[in-house]
C-alpha cells in the first residue's frame, strides 16, 4: 500500500502545515524566479519496512493510515528515526496529539484553556543528575519557572532541618532569580546553594536534579506557546540511592568522612 491523497490531505491539514516537534511552517519563501520549497515530510510511526524504526505490532491496513503518520520537517523525521529510544512510539502519539491540539486552537478567538503540556523538543528525563556543586544547579535553577521538590521522611532531625533550610533556600532563589544581574550575585548565589550540597553530602545525603521541558499553551493572547522549565530537586540518603553512570552502570557512593572522635 501507499498513503493516499486523502490521507495526505488530512495529515497536512491537522498539521497545518508545521512540523509537529519544531513547529515551523515547512515551507521555505519563494523568490522573483522560484516557487517556494517544501521541506515537510509525512512520517510513519510504526514503519512501514519490517527493519524500520519502530517497526512492527500495527496491522498492515493501518500502517499507512493518517494516524500512524505525522508531518516533521526534514531534520526531525532524521532524528526521530535515528533516535527510536528517545521516541518510541508512545512518545511520538502524545507529540502528534500536542501538535494537533495546538493546531486547533490557533483558530479559537479565546485560545482555548491554559495548560502545560510536555515541549516535544525535549525527551521525558527519568534519571535524576547528580549535583555536586553550586554552579551546576543555578545553572538550573536560572533558567526555571517553577520548582518542585522531595526529601526523605524520618529522618534525624538536624539533618531534616539542614534539608529545609536548602530547600527553602532553592524557592526563595527562584522567585529572585531573575533580578540577579550582576556576576557577582550570581556566583555569591552558587556559592551558597555549593556550601549547603556540601553539608548534606557531608551528613549522607546526595542531592539530584532534573528539569522538566514544559509549554504554556492557551489564553487568549498565547499565539505560540512559551517554554515554561520546572525544576525538581531531590535530597535523598546516599544509602538508599544507586548512581549510574552515562552507560547506566552502577557507581559506588563513598561514605561519607566520619567525624573525629573525642579521646
Amino acid at each position: 500500500m501507499a498513503i493516499s491523497e486523502r490521507t495526505r490531505k488530512i495529515i497536512w491539514v491537522e498539521s497545518g502545515g508545521r512540523c509537529a516537534i519544531c513547529r515551523r511552517q515547512v515551507l521555505t519563501p519563494g523568490s522573483e524566479t522560484d516557487d517556494p520549497s517544501i521541506f515537510g515530510e509525512e512520517c510513519h510511526i510504526v514503519a512501514r519496512g519490517a527493519s524500520g524504526p519502530r517497526a512492527g505490532g500495527l496491522r498492515e491496513e493501518l500502517v499507512d493510515h493518517h494516524s500512524n503518520l505525522l508531518l516533521l520537517c526534514s531534520e526531525h523525521h532524521k532524528q526521530i528515526d535515528d533516535q527510536v529510544a528517545t521516541f518510541a512510539v508512545e512518545r511520538l502519539h502524545e507529540i502528534k496529539k500536542s501538535h494537533r491540539e495546538w493546531i486547533a486552537r490557533l483558530g479559537n478567538p479565546d485560545g482555548g484553556p491554559v495548560r502545560l503540556v510536555p515541549d516535544p523538543s525535549f525527551p521525558r528525563p527519568r534519571l535524576l543528575t547528580p549535583i555536586t556543586t553550586g554552579n551546576a544547579l543555578w545553572e538550573m535553577l536560572r533558567r526555571a519557572t517553577a520548582f518542585e521538590y522531595a526529601h526523605a521522611d524520618h529522618q534525624p532531625e538536624a539533618a531534616e532541618d539542614l534539608t529545609i533550610e536548602f530547600l527553602d533556600m532553592i524557592k526563595d532563589y527562584l522567585d529572585i532569580a531573575s533580578e540577579l544581574d550582576s556576576i557577582r550575585e550570581q556566583r555569591d548565589a552558587a556559592k551558597l546553594l555549593g556550601g549547603y550540597i556540601s553539608r548534606l553530602a557531608e551528613s549522607g545525603y546526595i542531592v539530584g536534579a532534573w528539569v522538566r521541558h514544559m509549554l504554556l499553551t492557551g489564553g487568549p493572547t498565547q499565539a505560540e506557546p512559551s517554554p515554561w522549565e520546572i525544576l525538581r530537586v531531590e535530597v535523598i540518603p546516599a544509602a538508599d540511592a544507586e548512581v549510574v553512570d552515562s552507560e547506566g552502570k552502577l557507581v559506588t557512593i563513598p561514605d561519607p568522612p566520619s567525624s573525629p572522635q573525642a579521646s
